[in-house]
């Protein structure tokens, strides 16, 4: 005889978005291989790579000291020897380690000799002198006797060959102006490109360098400068001033990264997705489901537009496969955590699961997957970025076709080849782009930048560093802080809805959080450029950038275009200044919380105006009497004065506090009537979304009927068996994305009763999606072997035992 017990689900304010199980396939190592393996030109194949060997871990290393100011960020080590002085981290960050005089600087010291030594012996194939700006350069060993300069722009150009080396043999000293640049074309490689430099190395204030410094003197890096690449010396000390080094550059998509959905063939999509981009399909033209789905962008359908989208595109495919691989991937990435690099995978790729990227507090970390299989993952999966990991940054270049489960979390940018089928219900924080296939989608929602996350400095509406002053009858929804001075004045006589923070724990611990935020939204790539007055001016989402001081004298308009998902990132690296009367206006959709204005300036709001958005300052905020104020004004590095003004909350629309919860059909058991027995069935996917915005903490409790075995035609009498004889385990809980870490959740298994009992709860703030597969265990006792047959005694099945659960969430 068996019993085939099941379970019925019954949710109470059950709702919410499922997410599934990514599978990824991989691109292939053998691949890459061969290419190297083609032929060459001549002079490129002469010229072998030099070998940093342990140098290579590092972004910069010294003898004598490191000193950097403001916010630098490094994807490698920070090192030196003999001398052991390194300042400046914080408040600079680094994803490797610090190594001030320790073994491995000295090692690593002893490898850059040897590298400096290779690369000053090479033969010059050319000879170069003065400035090279506006020159275009192949591979080769180029010799200069004297002083060489950059004042613009010098391309390097390696002819497709990714292999190509660039060596630069400098006898004297070397420097580039302010905002020149070093740009690397055709598969031209920043890890091949060496400056062996006799004298001091002098890098311009808001340039672009690419290549590894190998210096025999002093190296300055201007303040803002972007350097792919190293700057190693074997003799001198290296200042810095809010820099950014990245090991791997990220992928340049041109065109292409004005799409959020780009197809060969066609676009089909059923239900209400929404596109934050562009939508285009080249060289084909089907576009269909748009109404009702909603793209914020245009539509370009077999256009030159969208021809020459997918043109950018294979030159974004093709310098992604250049790239090459620090770690080889196979199978499953479910449940896997991986730092910034480049990974190959010759076979499919999977994700079960939840697959966690970790940017190690470098918000320009890239992450480069290179598949040359399919890439699959399972409903309910999700790619997870901690620590500083951007979407812009992710890439995923994938030959086989893409299936993304239903309600998934994705996060990152597919190159495909071939189809990209997106399931119902996923959101994607991102591009899904191919040249060859089609692109199938289903109610998705696509945005291209996540929202900056504030983390404790959230409910803020005042926070700074050295002190708060305000004059006046003023009015804040929300917090009002300052660390690490403690110096609050004029309140009251104003109101304050939060709680003043003076120099507290809770102040110092907003102030890390927004300096990462800091961060992250100054290392966002800019979508546009933006200089001088924006009066007059409309915007829409997007990340713009402003090298000088900018101002706003009149009236300037952030459209939405009827997408609340819309983000307005404004990067100022001067000063901002808005004039009195001015105003900022939200249209259709646009939202106050997702405005950020990072500003390394200071700021000055002209009286009586209205502004709105998150300044994230790097210097003094000043703000007017009489300004309406719809957002924070935030600095991590200055004072905040405010003259009777109003701020108001710009909190998104308070969600609601959801979960979906699922029963499940039990394992079928023959009763052998000599013991107990365990019927068990795993459940399908539940998630539990908290989107209220408070912190507020949660529980999920459960009671259930007692499990009932019906009359059958043989014996007429239902049977029943305990209720606490079934009991749920939830099991491990994971976090979708922008979601608070899952700790301080208790979720023990549960022995059920027909009365209500917590099954999961949670202490302190849990906002956001999180995700559990539950198993259910049924003890089935020794004298059940006699129950309610649904036709003759013999070899017939027992009628099944069914509970009905009831779950509420509160």
């Amino acid at each position: 005889m068996t019993a085939a017990p099941s379970l019925r689900r019954r949710s109470l304010r059950a709702g919410g978005r499922r997410t599934h199980l990514i599978a990824l396939p991989a691109l292939t190592i053998l691949l890459l291989l061969s290419g190297l393996l083609e032929s060459q030109p001549p002079a490129q194949a002469a010229t072998a790579s030099v070998d940093l060997k342990t140098a290579g871990s590092y972004s910069v290393l010294a003898t004598d000291a490191i000193a950097s100011t403001g916010n630098t960020a490094l994807s490698g080590n920070a090192g030196t020897s003999p001398g052991t002085a390194i300042t400046g981290f914080p408040p600079g960050i680094l994803a490797g380690n610090i190594h001030a005089g320790d073994g491995h600087a000295m090692a690593a010291q002893v490898d850059l000799a040897q590298a400096y030594s290779d690369a000053a012996g090479r033969g010059p194939t050319g000879t170069l002198s003065g400035d090279l700006a506006g020159r275009t350069l192949t591979a080769g060993v180029y010799k200069s006797n004297a002083a060489l300069t950059v004042s613009t722009t010098l391309t390097l150009d390696a002819q497709n060959d990714p292999t190509a080396v660039f060596i630069f043999q400098i006898d004297a000293a070397f420097d580039t102006a302010a905002a020149s640049s070093i740009v690397l074309a055709n598969g031209a490689q920043a890890s091949n490109v060496f400056w062996q430099v006799v004298g001091a190395v002098t890098l311009g204030t808001a340039s672009s360098f690419s290549g590894n410094v190998l210096g025999f003197g002093a190296i300055s890096i201007g303040a803002g400068t972007t350097f792919i690449g190293r700057a190693l010396t074997t003799s001198g000390a290296i200042t810095m001033a809010r820099n950014i080094f990245m090991t791997e550059p990220p992928l340049n998509l041109r065109t292409a990264g004005s799409y959020s959905v780009l197809a060969g063939i066609s676009v089909l999509n059923s239900g209400g997705t929404t596109l934050s981009g562009n939508l285009g399909v080249s060289p084909g033209t089907g576009v269909t489901g748009f109404p009702p789905g909603l793209v914020t962008g245009s539509t370009q359908r077999g256009t030159a537009e969208s021809a020459q989208a997918q043109l950018d595109l294979q030159s974004a495919i093709d310098e992604a496969s250049a790239r090459q691989p620090t770690t080889a991937l196979s199978g499953n990435l479910g449940g896997q955590t991986y730092k910034a690099g480049v990974y190959a995978a010759p076979g499919a790729l999977t994700l079960s699961s939840s697959v966690t990227l970790n940017g190690q507090g470098n918000p320009n970390a890239v992450f480069i997957f290179q598949l040359d299989s399919t890439l699959t993952t399972s409903a309910g999966s999700s790619v997870r970025l901690i620590n500083g990991a951007q979407p812009s940054r992710v890439f995923w270049q994938v030959d086989g076709v893409v299936q993304i489960g239903s309600s998934s979390s994705i996060s990152g940018i597919i190159l495909g080849q071939d189809a990209i089928n997106v399931g119902t219900n996923s959101s994607f924080t991102g591009r899904a782009l191919t040249r060859n296939g089609s692109v199938t989608l289903g109610s998705n929602t696509f945005t291209t930048d996540p929202e900056v996350d504030l983390g404790r400095a959230s409910t803020y509406a005042i926070l700074a560093t050295t002190s708060v002053a305000n004059t006046g009858d003023s009015s804040f929804e929300g917090d009002i802080g300052v660390s690490p001075g403690t110096s609050v004045t004029g309140f009251p006589p104003d109101v304050v809805t939060g709680t003043i923070h003076g120099g507290d724990a809770a102040a110092a611990a907003a102030q890390v959080d927004l300096a990462a935020a800091y961060k992250d939204a100054a290392a966002r790539p800019a979508s546009g450029t933006i200089i001088g007055d924006l009066a007059g001016r409309t915007l829409t989402s997007g990340v713009y950038k402003a090298a000088a001081a900018l101002a706003i004298s009149t009236t300037l308009t952030l459209d939405g275009q009827g997408n609340p998902n819309a983000i307005f990132i404004i990067q100022v690296n001067a000063a901002f200044n808005t004039g009195a009367g001015s105003s900022v206006v939200l249209t259709n959709g646009a939202q106050a919380s997702r405005v950020y204005w990072q500003v390394a300036g200071a700021v000055s709001l002209g009286a009586a105006s209205a502004f709105t958005g998150t300044i994230i300052g790097m210097a003094a905020i000043s703000i007017g009497p009489g300004v309406s104020y719809l957002g924070r004004a935030l600095t991590a590095n200055g004072a905040v004065s405010v003259g009777t003004a109003s701020f108001t909350s710009p909190a998104p629309t308070v969600g609601d506090l959801t979960a979906t919860t699922a029963g499940a059909t039990l394992s079928a058991v023959t009763l052998l009537g000599t013991q107990p027995q365990l019927a068990t069935g795993v459940s399908s996917l539940w998630t539990i979304i908290d989107a209220r915005g408070t912190g507020a903490a949660w529980t999920l409790s459960v009671s259930a009927t007692t499990p009932t075995s019906a009359a059958g035609t043989v014996e007429t009498q239902d049977r029943v068996l305990p209720v606490n004889n079934l009991s749920i385990a939830p099991g491990t809980i994971s976090t979708g994305p922008n979601t608070d870490a899952a700790t301080d959740i208790t979720a023990p298994t549960l022995a059920l009763s027909t009365s209500p009992q917590t099954l999961v709860a949670t202490t302190g703030p849990h906002r956001g999606t999180y995700l559990l597969t539950p198993t259910y265990s049924l003890i089935i006792p020794s004298n059940a072997y006699r129950s309610n047959y649904s036709g003759a005694i013999e070899n017939s099945p027992m009628n099944p035992y069914v509970t009905v659960l009831t779950f509420t969430i509160s």
